[in-house]
């Protein structure tokens, strides 16, 4: 039977859950069945929640509200949402317990980030003055903007089968002190770390966008197949 992959699903205009389609095909794609979890779901129901899925696929999103790091807000960040990383944190949390494969995804790294003890920079062009460009045009979702570098010896790098590949690239915050009991799995090419994962090979998250390429450029599918095979063995 199929592995079922829970995603969460935020809320958007008119009071309306949703996710991105782009994230469904990929998951469906890839061999899995998408059921989405509403981020109203109560904290407490993670048990359950974690019970009807085989595994996790944490999405992108929203910044996370720095007081969950130790931080005030600067300036730069305008739009959270308390309910979403309330309700994820706790998820990720519980799934790492049971050792529940996951692939969490730009936002989705972030919070995996400070789930377990990390922080992030808030900003990346006013925090990281080195940095380079991170956030492109929203229109060209599947378009390759910079270069990421994964890790010789990585879970990411024998997932993807390379040493350096062109990714988009969708945030201004990225992981700034990296969780303790994680690894450092890929970075872009001014220091900003792109790539995460866990040491129990549970949990893999990418800052990119993988699931809108995925179609146009088919190296990116193993992410998602990966997450489908070590779900399918946790069955």
């Amino acid at each position: 039977m199929r592995p079922i992959i829970g995603m969460t699903a935020c809320r958007g205009e008119g009071n309306v859950y949703k996710t991105n389609d782009t994230y469904v095909k990929a998951v469906i794609r890839a061999g899995g069945v998408p059921v989405l979890l509403p981020i109203a779901a109560r904290p407490e129901d993670c048990p359950r929640l974690l019970d009807l899925t085989d595994g996790l696929l944490i999405p992108g999103g929203v910044d996370i509200a720095p007081q969950f790091f130790g931080e005030e807000p600067v300036k730069e960040v305008t739009c959270i949402d308390r309910v979403q990383d309330e309700f994820e944190l706790e998820l990720i949390r519980q799934a790492a317990a049971r050792k529940k494969p996951m692939l969490a995804i730009c936002r989705g790294l972030q919070v995996v980030n400070v789930a377990f003890g990390g922080t992030l920079w808030q900003d990346i062009p006013t925090q990281c003055p080195q940095a380079h460009g991170h956030n492109q045009e929203t229109e060209s979702r599947s378009e390759a903007y910079h270069t990421v570098c994964l890790s010789p010896g990585s879970r990411l790098a024998a997932v993807l089968g390379k040493e350096e590949l062109r990714t988009n690239s969708y945030h201004h915050q990225a992981v700034k002190d990296l969780a303790p009991g994680f690894s450092v799995c890929a970075q872009a090419k001014d220091g900003v770390i792109e790539g995460i994962e866990s040491a129990d090979g549970a949990i893999l998250a990418v800052q990119w966008h993988p699931e809108c390429m995925a179609e146009r450029h088919p190296e990116f599918r193993p992410l998602f197949e990966d997450l489908i095979r070590r779900s399918a063995s946790n069955k």
